[in-house]
């Protein structure tokens, strides 16, 4: 028969969550790109710190602020992934977000449809929040060479596993009156476990990740010129252009080449260097120089010249900062694993 997890052994498994954020806090603070999770993480080890004290009976005048948590957790997630790839309005459209959490915070005694509230809108922001890292993923490709290693689709898997904890989570709290006792228990202590486990791998992710585009706001409207430029004669120049400049310097050789620099240096908008690309090459900018590369390598690696040369460093001297992107582009393109097809190359030859 199943017995309930004693009081005691749930409030430490807080007391180690808020241990645990604050010293995730401390520990992406020392990254300014992805300082804006700090306040994340000192948000949740609050909540935690909530959870204890009302728990536990120190909560003051028996005052219940956990459901106002509740309400700002939606807004939490979704600026933090605002000011992690650069989307933030400013501080006065960051704070009409928080808004309504404030305002909860003198109606705590109305607990249930504010944890109903707090549910909707965490789910509202979550979408959100996906949209968002869509976005970002759509225009780091646009602008820079390397955007796989700058890629947050990790931090797209988590929010959905979120979603889904948050789903059940929005369940299980709107039926508790009618729970038996020893699986109310047991499910509030398994879900918290689960985020527990999200947040841990928030924080694993953040430190791994190489690099951050955190300029979304400054790129996001990257799309086609006015009507007037629309013109096919007018695309095939720009990419010419281009084209050469990339080619006849090795820019593609540069592992974090940007779109930025290459507009730079023939006097264009990037506006205008994204459209020439998209329109003839029909491929982002991203899969262009990778494109580009893969063909250089191509060669290098059916030539005699280099066949003592490694493939990673081949790899590596023509851009490609990744051993497992590399290898990933390459196979997609060539349907060959690169050692294979230097291999193949050499057998060919040899006939």
């Amino acid at each position: 028969m199943l017995t309930p997890l004693s009081i005691s052994g749930l409030t430490l498994f807080q007391v180690i969550f808020a241990w645990q954020m604050c010293f995730a806090a401390i520990l992406v603070w020392q990254n300014p790109k992805s300082r804006c999770l700090m306040f994340f993480f000192v948000f949740q080890a609050l909540l935690c710190v909530a959870n204890v004290l009302e728990s536990t009976g120190y909560a003051l005048a028996g005052y219940i602020i956990t459901p106002a948590f509740t309400v700002a957790m939606g807004p939490a997630w979704y600026l933090s992934v605002c000011k992690l790839v650069g989307a933030s309005g400013g501080a006065l459209k960051s704070g009409r977000h928080l808004l309504l959490p404030l305002v909860s915070l003198g109606l705590t005694d109305y607990v249930q449809p504010l944890i109903a509230l707090g549910s909707v809108m965490l789910l509202c922001y979550l979408v959100a929040s996906l949209q968002l890292l869509r976005d970002y993923r759509d225009t780091v490709y646009q602008v820079h060479a390397d955007a796989p290693t700058m890629g947050l689709n990790w931090l797209t898997w988590l929010l959905g596993g979120y979603v889904v904890l948050s789903l059940t989570d929005f369940v299980r709290m709107n039926v508790q009156p009618i729970t038996p006792m020893p699986w109310k228990a047991y499910w509030y202590f398994a879900h918290e476990v689960g985020f527990f486990g999200i947040l841990s791998l928030l924080l694993v992710g953040v430190i791994k990740q190489p690099h951050f585009f955190n300029r979304l706001a400054q790129y996001q409207a990257l799309s086609q010129p006015e009507e007037a430029d629309q013109d096919k004669q007018l695309a095939l120049s720009i990419f010419e252009a281009v084209d050469a400049q990339i080619r006849d310097q090795a820019l593609f050789c540069q592992p974090r080449l940007s779109i930025q620099h290459i507009a730079d240096q023939l006097s264009l908008g990037v506006k205008q260097v994204s459209w020439a690309i998209n329109s003839v090459s029909n491929n982002n900018f991203s899969n262009y120089i990778n494109e580009i590369r893969l063909e250089q390598i191509e060669k290098q690696l059916a030539d005699p010249a280099y066949a003592e040369v490694s493939i990673l460093s081949i790899a590596m001297d023509n851009g490609f900062n990744a051993k497992s992107t590399f290898n990933q582009a390459f196979k997609a393109r060539t349907g060959m694993t690169p050692s294979r097809y230097r291999t193949h190359c050499r057998t060919s030859s040899s006939v």
